[in-house]
């Protein structure tokens, strides 16, 4: 799915999202059949009008028997089941049953239409699913037969909505996708008309619940379901049907905003899962172009989660399926694959791909790990290569890293050992997408500082010789990446570096010296199969700060020669031997 469709998605979940805080409103004096006759009612007169100053093709004579039948397999039929789950069921369990819908509309695009979705939609499916279980909670409940009624009334509503949507996207999207949704709201207005009249309210509802109608009829209804017609023609029922998802977070938001409601921190935690499920089950398959949001939300957010959380052989299969599926970091792996085979290397460039594609994932699995697992796990798991405790107070820390090096952090620390890290922050961006790719990570660094418990210190915050000095003079570490494009960074000297002259920082080596602080290199390298983590130590000795980088250059370059797939910045390639970047 584009970008663009992603959005339309999340502005159908916030149009239907705020069709509750109406409802709750309206619903009191109004009564339900009535509520539901007014909102579609007046909606369908609002939609008429439209398509009729646009002059757009409601083919009335032709498709009336049409707009009757999925007027109530759409709205009739699912508002009757979920009024009569509401007198037998709590909201939350209705939200859920809600949520199922896009559950139906993968199985019947399975069993009838023979559509494989592939295990990320599966996995997408299941993370939003658990996302509305977070949101909203489920209270104790006695299984009457008329509970279990209820539930069943809102489960076969949800269906008929996937139902719907394929009927939708077959006879009603056409040419122009409004038309049909206001032939639709049409003849839902049919059915509904006459149980509303008869449970019309015998006072008339106030000024505030006229409007709380209006509102659900213009936006809930009119533009809801345009956007709906329109989302079905452009991205298919499947994804369309995704929005189910949305509705239990932006009803809560909207509360908050509106009415000044709580959000707890389950609600706040489900409205996160529910949005990475929901990009996975809307994800499509782009294969050119810049990376769309909701790559950026599978790639950096959902994946690495999953893969820290996963275990044994479920943690071992995701990391084949993101070896083997070539759309996973895919922009990124496009420049990268340039870069590698300029370096002249001979190993297979397909397999090297693969494996800087779990390479990024795990990097970005690397702060959930250090956040989500026990001090125990990493006693067990970490196999060290080296003395576990460096000797000397204070030292200078290079890091190479496959796949995540923030867990080293984590680890010195358990064992007594006290970091501050060095974040090269680089240059904002022109545009306002490079602007919050920076601000995210910022903010992703922010959460490293937090969960390792290891201090930032920032290059363009300034003053960071003498931080680095206070660091040392306190007997702690610094922690520093020394492989940054010299394009970020400054007081850059070419060394050899595969054949030709690199560009890498010398100042951190110099300011070391100064202060007589000894340098160590650390290789944190997670194997491909196991998905272990092993760290090693090594000091870097040379007479003058020149041969310790040149030394640690050479380590990189061996390392680099025998596991490609371990450096993630091939993409950065040519910049390593541009002096003027220096």
């Amino acid at each position: 799915m584009k970008s663009n469709s992603f959005v339309q998605v999340l502005l159908l979940g916030a149009l239907w999202g705020a069709a509750f805080m109406f409802m709750r409103v309206a619903a009191p004096e109004f009564g339900a059949f009535a509520m539901a006759a007014a909102r579609v009612s007046i909606a369908s007169v609002f939609m008429l009008v439209i398509v009729a100053a646009l002059r757009l093709p409601l083919e009335f004579r032709a498709r009336w028997k049409t707009y009757l039948a999925i007027g109530a397999v759409n709205t009739t039929i699912p508002f009757i089941a979920y009024s009569f789950a509401a007198l037998h069921i709590p909201a939350g369990y209705s939200a859920i049953a809600n949520s199922t819908t896009p559950v139906w509309t993968a199985l019947i695009m399975w069993l009838w239409f023979k559509e494989k979705l592939g295990i990320a939609k599966w996995i997408g499916i299941v993370f939003a699913f658990a996302g509305v279980l977070v949101l909203v909670g489920l209270q104790p409940l006695a299984l009457t037969p008329m509970v279990l009624a209820g539930i069943a009334a809102a489960i076969a509503a949800a269906g008929m909505y996937a139902s719907a949507s394929f009927l939708i996207k077959r006879y009603l999207t056409g040419e122009s996708g409004f038309a049909g949704a206001t032939g639709m709201v049409w003849g839902a207005a049919m059915w509904l008309v006459l149980p509303g009249l008869l449970s019309a309210p015998a006072v008339m509802p106030s000024t505030k619940a006229w409007g709380a109608i209006l509102a659900l009829a213009v936006f809930s209804t009119a533009a809801g379901y345009g956007l709906l017609f329109h989302l079905i023609k452009t991205i298919g029922p499947q994804r369309a049907s995704s929005v189910a998802f949305l509705f239990p977070a932006f009803a809560a938001f909207w509360g908050w905003l509106i009415l000044s409601e709580p959000i707890t921190f389950n609600m706040a935690a489900g409205m996160v899962i529910v949005l990475m499920g929901t990009a996975l089950v809307s994800s499509g398959g782009a294969t050119d172009g810049p990376t769309t949001f909701w790559e950026r939300l599978r790639d950096q957010l959902l994946y690495p989660l999953l893969l820290s959380i996963l275990t044994g052989r479920l943690r071992r299969r995701l990391a084949q399926y993101i070896r083997s599926n070539t759309t996973i970091f895919r922009f990124e792996l496009q420049q990268a694959r340039i870069g590698y085979l300029a370096s002249g290397l001979s190993a297979p460039v397909d397999e090297v791909m693969a494996d800087l594609r779990l390479t990024r994932v795990i990097d970005f699995a690397d702060p959930w790990l250090s956040l989500l697992r026990s001090d125990a796990w990493f006693r067990q798991h970490v196999k060290v290569t080296a003395p576990t405790r460096v000797p000397g107070q204070g030292a200078l820390f290079v890091i190479f890293h496959f796949g995540g090096g923030w867990w080293m952090s984590r680890y010195f620390r358990l064992i007594g050992e006290r970091i501050s890290i060095i974040m090269f922050r680089g240059f904002a961006g022109s545009s306002a997408s490079d602007r919050l790719a920076q601000a995210f990570g910022m903010m992703r660094m922010k959460w490293i500082e937090r969960i390792c418990r290891s201090p930032l210190i920032v290059t363009n915050d300034g003053g960071v010789k003498q931080k680095m000095c206070e660091v040392w003079q306190r007997g702690d570490h610094v922690y520093i990446a020394s492989d940054i494009p010299p394009v970020l960074v400054r007081g850059t000297v070419g060394v050899p570096f595969f054949g030709g002259t690199g560009y890498f920082p010398l100042r951190p080596f110099v300011l070391a010296a100064d202060q007589k602080v000894p340098v160590y290199m650390l290789v944190g390298v997670w194997d491909a199969k196991t998905l272990q983590p092993t760290l090693s130590i090594c000091e870097l000795t040379g007479a003058t700060p020149r041969e310790q980088l040149e030394t640690l250059v050479a380590n990189y370059e061996a390392l680099m020669r025998a596991r490609p797939g371990a450096w993630h910045l091939w993409g950065e390639w040519p910049l390593f031997f541009d002096k003027q970047q220096g």
